[in-house]
């Protein structure tokens, strides 16, 4: 991974999901341990679908099967041009005889993140940065309390939920929330997560 280390997660399954869920497209870059302890893995996405991990000496569906289970980890998101790419893999390329077989990976079930009309971007104005994205709210207030409530999360998560109003962009919220900007990240991932706004 780069010299930044990543941001820090619990739970690594909820980050693969939050990316799914958002649709995204670009490469997951995962590390934990340290020294000779230390383990690194790699999923690419494709508009939320998996098209390719690896782990160690494990690759395809085997190695996704083991990022699955990782808590405590970092990570970082890359990511890249949908039209650069050629799409979800339909099947993975014949394998010799005698070799192990590879798995196409399923998709998991999770509906489609909305998108704003003024976040859909043309193919000449390229991806954007995660500074100029804006994230929205996803639910009235009252049913958003309900889930973080559920979800235990913290007063901070409540704080920048409220912060978030479909114009302030992540530095500006960076700014008022008064946290480091992997920090705010992370936080928009516990919130994309439970469903009550996209970034």
């Amino acid at each position: 991974m780069s010299e930044q280390r990543g941001i820090a997660t619990d739970k690594l399954a909820n980050v693969i999901q939050v990316i799914q869920l958002g649709r995204k497209t670009g490469i997951l870059q995962v590390e934990r341990g340290e020294g000779t302890k230390l383990e690194t893995g790699s999923i690419t996405f494709m508009q939320g679908q998996i098209t390719h991990a690896s782990s160690g000496t494990r690759s395809s569906q085997a190695a996704l099967v083991w990022l699955n289970t990782w808590n405590a980890c970092r990570f970082t998101f890359t990511p890249t041009e949908p039209e650069r790419l050629t799409g979800p893999l339909s099947a993975l390329p014949h394998t010799p005889k005698g070799a192990p077989s590879q798995e196409k990976f399923p998709p998991l079930s999770a509906p489609p993140s909305p998108v704003r009309p003024s976040q859909q971007l043309n193919n000449s104005q390229g991806t954007p940065s995660p500074a100029m994205r804006i994230p929205y709210r996803t639910c009235p207030i009252d049913e958003a309390q309900r889930r973080l409530a559920q979800a235990g999360l913290s007063r901070t998560h409540r704080h920048l939920f409220l912060l978030v109003d479909g114009h302030r962009s992540l530095p500006e919220l960076v700014r008022l929330i008064g946290r480091k900007p992997e920090e705010v990240q992370k936080l928009l991932y516990d919130l994309e997560y439970i469903g009550v706004l996209h970034s």
